[in-house]
């Protein structure tokens, strides 16, 4: 697997070990052999998440990136849920925190929250839409269908195509979709960022948890 390469930000940590290769110069006179010996990664920092975890390669994917933090010095919380100012300041933590100027059009983000210049910069790029025309509900926990409209949009910014949709038919829930997020579901189903919580369940409103966001965008970015 490789991870896709922004221009705009680094390359993506790869996974430890590489193969031994030989690198011969096409004058024959020379071959120099160079053997990667796989290293074990640094421990986590993290009491709640171990190594047998699911989630553990997602999270130590996100923590060693920048794009996700832990709860407290020892703590990654993976099962709490995630809100919306987090999920904007983790795309724009993406986006390399380009400087936003004016004022938040949302009565409940100060210009000095941790997360104004997120949504400020994620409502401009159209990235995210408020609550209603003056509310941003930043601390609102984020369904999974409302993750999947986000990340669609992200898409659309960075101009990447998002013309995938997958049937959505075989998970009995598939009728609790609302009609707005039929297409961003389909979408993130298609490209395998969401999976189902059961082979036949999808739980579009069900809330996203930290883990969850943390596998979702590691396979966003590995795709």
């Amino acid at each position: 697997m490789s991870w896709r390469r922004y221009p705009w930000k680094r390359r993506w940590k790869r996974a430890p070990g590489s193969p031994a290769k030989t690198i011969v110069p096409s004058s024959g006179k020379v071959t120099v052999e160079a053997s990667f010996a796989e290293i074990a990664p640094e421990p986590l920092p993290f009491d709640d998440v171990d190594d047998g975890d699911w989630f553990a390669d997602a999270v130590r994917f996100v923590y060693e990136n920048g794009m996700m933090k832990g709860t407290g010095d020892t703590t990654f919380a993976p099962d709490a849920t995630t809100s919306r100012s987090m999920i904007v300041t983790i795309l724009y933590r993406l986006e390399g925190g380009p400087q936003i100027a004016g004022s938040s059009p949302f009565t409940d983000v100060k210009d000095d929250d941790w997360y104004g210049d997120a949504v400020r910069w994620a409502e401009r790029a159209g990235v995210v839409s408020g609550t209603s025309a003056t509310t941003f509900a930043p601390n609102a926990a984020i369904t999974r269908e409302q993750l999947a409209a986000i990340l669609m949009n992200y898409a659309n910014y960075r101009h990447e195509n998002t013309s995938a949709r997958a049937d959505l038919s075989k998970y009995s829930d598939a009728d609790q979709i609302p009609s707005w997020a039929n297409d961003v579901m389909a979408w993130a189903v298609s490209k395998g960022y969401i999976s189902g919580m059961t082979a036949t369940t999808l739980a579009p409103q069900g809330s996203a948890t930290r883990a969850q966001v943390a596998a979702i965008l590691q396979r966003y970015l590995a795709d």
